[in-house]
């Protein structure tokens, strides 16, 4: 193979880029979170991103990394840091980028190992690199296989399937209405929406995805990936006032949930829950292949879910140099799992409370 050719700038081959990231299959492989995320969170850090050519000269793949350290040895992650991370490419060529990836580790490239997060099993990342295995996250996603919405809903089962349609019909019957957010210039106050409901609902116990900068990369992120198509803002609407917000993608076939949000007020209405079973609703009708749930297994995402997939994260680079950093990591992440546990145990509850 050739050897990776190193990319200069996230601006250079925005288009292979955004080809490769479809092939790739999930949201967080697109030229626009990435780019996005380097703007505002990659402050002094070097850029590592590296691009592949086949025989005939075209970008087959692209690595999207970053150098994290580079004492007491170099380090690299991948960019846009997300549920699922990979290097970019189409099927028949995740052969090239796993070798890519290897090689990238090797003298007299700086980096000698690459903390690999979050790959998705299925695209067979683990096989081909190798390497130490870290930890894996499971993630629920619901496969339509072209059913109809009273198809998904007797799927379920009788008890739950009863409290969905309760649910749904008594907040409808109270007034509560459902809108996508697809208007530029009032995008902003609808992200704005989002966060202060998120914040509501779960404060002190809430992921932080949106503190410490978060807010404003989604806001960046938002108006791209509105402008691309295939933003998903979903409003809830009572009373005069947005309830519950639900934040996600619509990529490469699939519904992506990210995040959302309730006003408890109206918790007795189960607006979180409402809205959630709407958008799953949506995306059946829409025709989609699946709807994702990203990490965790929480129970309300269960309830729908057909089947759970898994993402792995990885140590690649020789093993002299990969064993006392795979040790060092597995050693914090066993001082931060019991509140990383706790956390997810108190956020297992329905969004509807």
């Amino acid at each position: 193979m050739t050897a990776p050719e190193r990319i200069a700038s996230l601006d250079d081959h925005r288009h292979d880029w955004s080809r490769l990231a479809l092939a790739t299959g999930h949201p967080f492989a697109s030229w626009e979170w990435n780019s996005v995320w380097w703007r505002h969170f990659g402050g002094e850090r070097e850029l590592y991103s590296f691009l592949c050519r086949d025989e005939s000269g075209e970008v087959a793949a692209i690595l999207p990394l970053y150098l994290s350290a580079r004492r007491p040895v170099g380090v690299a992650r991948f960019l846009g840091y997300a549920d699922l991370q990979s290097p970019l490419c189409a099927p028949a060529d995740r052969d090239r980028a796993a070798d890519a990836l290897r090689l990238v580790t090797r003298r007299p490239h700086p980096a000698r190992v690459v903390f690999a997060e979050r790959m998705p099993c299925d695209d067979g990342w683990g096989e081909r690199l190798g390497g130490a295995l870290m930890h894996t996250d499971d993630l629920p996603l619901l496969r339509f296989g072209g059913r109809s919405w009273e198809e998904v809903l007797a799927g379920l089962n009788r008890k739950h399937r009863s409290t969905v349609r309760r649910k749904e019909r008594r907040a409808l019957e109270r007034g509560l209405t459902f809108r996508l957010a697809d208007d530029p210039a009032r995008l902003a106050d609808d992200m704005r929406a989002l966060f202060r409901l998120h914040e509501a609902r779960w404060g002190d116990e809430g992921t932080g995805v949106f503190a410490g900068g978060g807010a404003e990369f989604h806001l960046d992120f938002a108006a791209a990936a509105l402008e691309a198509g295939w933003l998903r803002l979903w409003l809830a609407e009572l009373e005069g006032q947005v309830a519950a917000a639900w934040y996600g993608f619509r990529f490469a076939g699939v519904e992506w949930h990210f995040q959302g949000g309730r006003d408890p007020a109206f918790d007795s209405l189960s607006v979180g829950s409402v809205l959630w079973t709407h958008t799953v609703r949506e995306a059946c009708e829409a025709g989609l292949d699946a709807y994702h749930f990203l990490a965790g297994t929480e129970l309300y995402k269960m309830h729908f879910a057909t089947e759970t997939s898994h993402a792995e994260s990885r140590i690649i680079g020789s093993p002299a140099v990969a064993a006392p950093i795979g040790s060092a990591i597995k050693l914090r992440r066993g001082a931060v799992s019991a509140l990383e546990n706790a956390r997810r145990s108190r956020s297992s509850r329905a969004p509807s409370a």
